[in-house]
């Protein structure tokens, strides 16, 4: 249960906006400081919220509320956000965004050794409803497949955005390329536009009656 309410937040945030807007200009201790407060103010009203800041050179800053692709949560979330008041210089939006393959990845790829746009991946059945995937790399062996797994996981993460990858993702294994079927092996990076393929569209006629799915 929420132990505060949502205007309590965003009532705060409103009142200390210009403190973020200006985070590029505080020294290290304050802006952990007034991050702190963000997290605290945040976690108050629901404990498995985060938050991200982005500070462009021009245009809008941007508050992203997230669950860390927790879909049990994003309606919450959703909701959380809709109430959010106009704040000048502000866009403050539910859930994170796509990114690039290897947005915020130094560490994974540093560990795996190896760059996530090297990464292809089949799907694990022929089935239109089955978003499950097989990522695979030349490398992959025994010894590095958890380091490779974790990197694969957040690859897709970036490339799906939060709501993709908690609605219309499924599970994901890992596996050398040798054991891949070359005909139906993609990029990794062309996943967003295979699963929109795979929704089979449906028809029905005025009676009601399905006429195709494909």
């Amino acid at each position: 249960m929420s132990k505060l309410p949502k205007r309590h937040f965003w009532e705060w945030f409103k009142r200390y906006n210009q403190e973020y807007l200006e985070l590029n200009k505080k020294t290290k201790k304050e802006a952990a400081y007034w991050l702190h407060e963000l997290n605290a103010h945040l976690r108050a009203y629901f404990k498995f919220f985060g938050f991200s800041v982005t500070l462009p050179d021009n245009g809008l800053a941007r508050l992203t509320i997230t669950v860390n692709g927790k879909v049990m949560h994003f309606k919450k979330v959703d909701a959380f956000v809709a109430t959010a008041p106009e704040i000048p210089g502000w866009n403050i939006i539910a859930l994170e965004d796509p990114m690039p393959v290897d947005f915020l990845l130094e560490k994974q790829i540093e560990k795996a050794g190896i760059d996530p746009s090297e990464l292809c991946f089949s799907f694990a059945s022929d089935d239109p409803y089955d978003t499950d995937i097989i990522v695979y790399h030349p490398l992959c062996s025994e010894d590095n497949e958890h380091l490779f797994l974790q990197l694969a996981y957040a690859a897709v993460y970036n490339l799906l955005g939060e709501r993709s990858f908690g609605i219309d993702f499924g599970r994901l294994e890992m596996a050398n390329l040798s054991y891949a079927d070359q005909g139906d092996v993609y990029q990794l990076e062309d996943l967003p536009t295979h699963i929109g393929q795979r929704r089979s569209p449906i028809i029905v006629d005025h009676t009601g009656k399905l006429l195709n799915v494909r």
